[in-house]
């Protein structure tokens, strides 16, 4: 379609004089053949009419005749003679080739005269004589019109013919003259600019003084000239982008290998968690027990409460270590109905206990918020990055905040504190095991928790506070719990 656009632009130009000339052509042969036509049919009823004349001059000459011999002899005129003449005027009137409308009814009055031949011979045949005379006449002169008419038309004929022959070759080198200013020389100059163009040099045609006839087809050159730029220019950027794909290709595969050396690192020690979580748990056990008979036999109310906590975390800790055998063996810990509030309130009375003096716990926690999580999960994730916090603070004094609140079908939960903050390498979110920023870390706490909210799908994000300290928040899933 676009190709027979241009074509048709193209051609546009040579549409005017070519249709002058052609319509000039045909315009004389038109006439040439209008008045070839006109002469056949004047020349039609030349013949026909000869042959009429010459009957009537024939006849004209027998009635002369016979009115000759009439008047040497005066003797009756011969019937069978008087029948022959009226068969030939009867003839004439059949030719129907008479040029003056009023022949037939003067022959028919011919015809009459010759009735009374017998009673008045004398004056019938010179009566009869003078009507064909008088028809003879008026079709000679008829016949001398028609005769110039057909001379004129021919000589009118020769005439076309002529200015024909000198006008269409003068058009024609008019009309060679005018393609070659107004087509070939425009069209010369656009083959130059294609020519850069095969180049990949895209160069508009300069419009300004292009013959209007050409007007069409230089605007559609420029027009494909823009969109070749556009597509060059877009084709550029795909490479880029693909070159840029390629790279990022690149260093996710090297990312995924890392990641998968990790993972072998992580299962070696999730196999040595698993053992030593077999080991301890029967010292726990015995420890457990001990700490039950002892927390029987103490009255004081708050070394029995500071037994409970102990006991209780021993509680956690050997559920700790059966979940990791039952990690270890893919089954996954069964989420419940948790008091997000009370479960947050008891990892931080639990921590208090170990933490320096200078540090203040806070939290900002609504009652009554209730979610289905892994609880088990939920309290060593919370603990992990407590203690995560008290390691970036330091031995100094310092804030940690423990807060949550839900959020339609989720619950944002953020630790913050106000320390030096995460370096760089955290913040781009390359958290993975054994890559901690401190000479003795292990860089397991957040590798868990980033484990623990991806198994529940959830989200991660680590942020530094202004003017000091850091964020972690954890997105996690929480619908609205069912109450029996």
């Amino acid at each position: 379609m676009e190709n027979r656009s241009i074509m048709s632009v193209l051609y546009r130009p040579a549409w005017l004089p070519a249709s002058v000339t052609a319509g000039l052509l045909v315009a004389a042969l038109g006439l040439l053949v209008g008045l070839s036509w006109y002469s056949r049919e004047q020349l039609r009823p030349v013949v026909g009419h000869m042959a009429q004349l010459n009957r009537l001059q024939s006849a004209g000459l027998r009635l002369q005749g016979l009115l000759a011999a009439h008047l040497r002899t005066s003797g009756p005129i011969d019937p069978l003679e008087r029948d022959a003449i009226q068969k030939e005027l009867q003839a004439i009137l059949a030719l129907d080739s008479h040029l003056v409308g009023e022949t037939p009814a003067i022959l028919q009055r011919a015809r009459a005269a010759l009735d009374a031949l017998a009673e008045n011979p004398r004056e019938a045949l010179i009566l009869t004589l003078t009507e064909i005379r008088k028809v003879l006449a008026a079709e000679t002169h008829a016949h001398d019109i028609l005769l110039q008419e057909v001379y004129r038309t021919e000589e009118l004929e020769f005439d076309i013919a002529l200015g024909a022959l000198v006008t269409l070759p003068l058009i024609a080198f008019v009309v060679l003259a005018l393609v070659r200013r107004h087509i070939l020389s425009p069209l010369g100059d656009l083959s130059r600019f294609m020519t850069l163009l095969s180049g990949r040099e895209y160069r508009e045609a300069p419009v300004q003084g292009v013959d209007p006839m050409l007007k069409p087809l230089f605007e559609r050159y420029n027009e494909l000239v823009c969109r070749l730029a556009r597509l060059e220019r877009e084709h550029q950027t795909r490479q880029r982008s693909l070159e840029d794909e390629v790279r990022l290709a690149t260093g996710t595969l090297l990312g995924q290998q890392r990641r998968l050396a990790d993972a072998e690192r992580l299962a070696a020690v999730g196999e040595l968690a698993a053992r030593v979580a077999h080991e301890l748990r029967n010292p726990l056990a015995g420890m457990q027990m001990a700490l039950n008979n002892l927390r029987s036999d103490i009255s004081d109310p708050d070394h029995a409460q500071r037994l409970g906590l102990v006991i209780g975390e021993l509680n956690r800790v050997f559920s700790l270590l059966n979940d990791l055998l039952e990690r270890a063996r893919r089954e996954p810990e069964a989420s419940r109905e948790v008091d997000i509030a009370a479960t947050v309130g008891e990892v931080l009375q639990l921590v208090g206990y170990q933490l320096p003096g200078g540090i203040v716990l806070e939290r900002d926690i609504p009652d009554g918020l209730i979610c289905r999580l892994p609880e088990n999960g939920l309290r060593q994730a919370l603990l992990n990055l407590v203690l995560n916090a008290d390691q970036a603070l330091g031995e100094g004094a310092g804030t940690i905040r423990v807060r949550a609140r839900r959020d339609s079908d989720r619950i944002m939960l953020e630790v913050q504190d106000d320390g030096p903050g995460f370096p760089e390498s955290l913040r781009d979110g390359r958290i993975r095991p054994f890559a901690s920023a401190r000479p003795d870390g292990t860089g397991l706490g957040l590798a868990v928790v980033r484990r623990f909210v991806a198994d529940l799908g959830g989200a991660l994000q680590i942020t530094n506070l202004k003017p000091r300290g850091a964020c972690v928040s954890l997105r996690l899933p929480c619908p609205p719990a069912h109450h029996g």
